[in-house]
């Protein structure tokens, strides 16, 4: 699997271009989301119970017994809703693939968006453990928290081009049309969701 997975991150049009060739397989992707998933419930955990959320500029939900379902299927629905959105663009540019594969390869390409989901901690840990720093040490850290978030949004979009175009046999300029698309959503909804304005989506 590990063979697999760094083939993915690295090499997604070689990855891409086997899946294509295979039996379509959801239990992989599904363990991909789901472990961001288990990440979102514990950090919410961590945060709630151990850490001050005054001043996480990347975590607005705590854990608690109401809202423990909504952590857990947020990523769940997210990978639903962005499968949903690279489906309809790519039958837009009259791509061949179906749902299911869609639904696949979406979960694939969002391996660096569950990797993301450890930024919030990191976050916590590091403003609970260093409330004494200097403020400049502290904003720098903050920009690097930022820039590995919109990195890793950026990696997903960058495998979810080479899977929307083996996927849907559709042109590459498509693809990254509709991996833009995608991607500028997704960064539109993370810089809300860290307002604390909507808290639907994982981040």
């Amino acid at each position: 699997m590990y063979h697999e997975l760094k083939e993915l991150l690295f090499s997604p049009d070689a990855f891409f271009t086997k899946k294509t060739k295979e039996k379509i397989d959801l239990l992989l992707p599904a363990i991909i989301v789901l472990i961001g998933s288990m990440v979102g419930l514990l950090t919410s955990f961590v945060i709630s119970e151990f850490l001050n959320t005054v001043e996480l500029r990347h975590v607005v939900v705590v854990l608690t017994p109401e809202n423990f379902l909504v952590i857990l299927l947020k990523p769940f629905i997210a990978w639903l809703l962005l499968t949903g959105i690279f489906y309809g663009l790519c039958r837009l540019w009259s791509g061949k693939g179906t749902f299911i594969a869609t639904l696949q390869n979406t979960g694939y390409g969002a391996l660096p968006l569950t990797i993301l989901t450890l930024v919030p901690i990191l976050d916590g840990i590091f403003t609970n453990l260093n409330m004494n720093i200097p403020p400049m040490l502290g904003y720098g850290v903050g920009i690097i928290l930022d820039l590995l978030t919109v990195f890793f949004i950026l990696w997903s979009g960058y495998l979810w081009v080479y899977a929307m175009e083996r996927t849907h046999k559709i042109a590459h300029e498509k693809a990254i049309a509709s991996a833009v698309i995608v991607v500028l959503l997704y960064l539109g909804y993370h810089l809300i969701h860290t307002l604390g304005i909507v808290n639907l989506l994982p981040s």
